[in-house]
């Protein structure tokens, strides 16, 4: 399971069940009895084939030691049972205990299907924390390496603003009459 820079959904308590049709092996689209919410009302966010950020992972068949699937869902439609695009057997364990690569193992009606935070979840924040960190890392490099030309060239243009400054009221001054104010007392 490599971790990737994405973002996937997580949402709270979701668990429903396979309905409508077997999930089997191969499939990549399959529907459940209820639709996931991130409140218990509101839909989630809808997943995008094109964009990681909002793919959602689910376990089927959790329990179950032989038969457990992680599936990465790459669309589902807010509010919909359907969920379609989707990888089966994410982590290859399925594969390792001899089902044919990528297709996973088949899945009845009324099969659970739960959202669970897995390792993947963690390892996809890993690496966007990392991409955050090397992205910071070489804004300070280039900023250590032109910052120091930088800061001169603002350091000159305030020298410059300065002088003009001082230029500009000196010349006012220079070139008004002077009044001044004569109190006599008696």
């Amino acid at each position: 399971m490599p971790g990737a820079n994405r973002a996937t959904q997580v949402f709270n308590f979701y668990e429903s069940t396979i309905a409508s049709a077997d999930f089997s092996a191969g499939a990549t689209s399959f529907s459940v009895a209820s639709t996931p919410t991130v409140d218990g009302t509101n839909g989630i966010t809808s997943a995008t084939t094109g964009n990681a950020d909002t793919w959602i992972y689910l376990v089927i068949d959790p329990d179950s030691t032989s038969n457990r699937e992680i599936v990465v869902v790459k669309t589902h439609t807010s509010g919909s049972t359907a969920f379609s695009d989707v990888e089966r057997d994410y982590d290859g364990r399925q594969e390792a205990a001899g089902a044919a690569a990528d297709t996973g193992v088949s899945h009845g009606i009324g099969t659970t299907v739960r959202m669970a935070v897995l390792a993947e979840h963690i390892l996809d924040q890993n690496e966007r924390v990392a991409a955050n960190i090397e992205s910071l890392s070489t804004a300070i490099t280039d900023f250590e390496t032109d910052g120091a030309a930088a800061i001169a060239d603002l350091e000159t243009d305030f020298d410059n603003l300065e002088t003009s400054l001082t230029n500009t009221v000196n010349t006012a001054l220079a070139a008004k009459p002077s009044l001044g104010l004569v109190i006599a007392l008696t």
